[in-house]
């Protein structure tokens, strides 16, 4: 006898179109601009009303936010990568509200677009990127070498030509980690929702209202926060001077 999940839900389908001989997700691309157009609305709304007085709830939350992202990384790496406060703050709040999007009942028409491996590829990349370079112009060429692939300082130089590939390995499992946690996390949650739509009416009722508000409430939040900060982490990583060890630390 065929398990009801399996023979009710289809695991990975998406909306699919073509362009240029090529296979596009829209589903993902639409949910995922939708994401955008929400976080760019109210900080263009969030501009306009902006004031040096008293400020209103969701001023004093953007706020709240933004300086606990700037001290963290003023603490963590310096102050000289204070022009990432921006990326971080952005990276948190599109991927809460790209997470929150699968909650509303849209009979998938508007899905979530973390819950897409592409989507979280594409977000670990744009990361990665950015610590790579930022240690480069930081260290210059040889020092980015030496933080990120010849470490930790003070061991013999054929020390290194076992510790080399390692810590190039390291530094690879850096981006794939970023995008599978994120994604295994919020396909699991998706799934959820989809296990919940199959149960009786009078059973998933409550259990569908039960998850939708842990998962809004603790499961999102806790995910948006996690891949930001450990943004920060890698990026401490890779400027770090020879005698820092908090980011290390922090990622144990």
């Amino acid at each position: 006898m065929r398990p009801m999940v399996m023979t009710s839900i289809a695991v990975g389908s998406h909306w699919v179109g073509h362009i240029f001989g090529q296979t596009i997700y829209l589903d993902t691309l639409i949910s995922s601009g939708v994401a955008f157009m929400i976080v760019l609305g109210v900080g263009l709304y969030l501009r306009s009303r902006i004031t040096s007085g008293v400020p209103g709830r969701l001023q004093a939350m953007i706020e709240f936010v933004w300086t606990t992202v700037d001290d963290y990384i003023t603490r963590m790496v310096g102050p000289f990568a204070r022009w990432v406060v921006p990326l971080v703050v952005v990276l948190f709040f599109y991927i809460l509200v790209s997470n929150w999007l699968e909650l509303i009942p849209t009979g998938a028409r508007l899905t979530s677009p973390t819950s897409d491996v592409n989507d979280t590829a594409a977000l670990a990349i744009i990361v990665i990127v950015m610590v790579h370079v930022t240690s480069i112009r930081r260290k210059g060429f040889g020092g980015y070498l030496k933080i990120n692939y010849l470490h930790p300082e003070g061991l013999p130089w054929w020390a290194y030509i076992g510790l080399a590939p390692i810590n190039l390995i390291a530094q690879i499992s850096y981006p794939i980690s970023l995008t599978l946690r994120l994604f295994g996390n919020m396909f699991a949650a998706a799934l959820m929702l989809e296990i919940i739509a199959i149960l009786p009416i009078y059973i998933g009722f409550a259990f569908n209202g039960i998850w939708k508000l842990f998962e809004g409430l603790f499961v999102d939040v806790i995910q948006a926060f996690i891949f930001a900060l450990l943004t920060v982490i890698y990026l401490s990583m890779a400027t770090m001077s020879e005698d820092h060890q908090s980011a290390e630390t922090a990622s144990s």
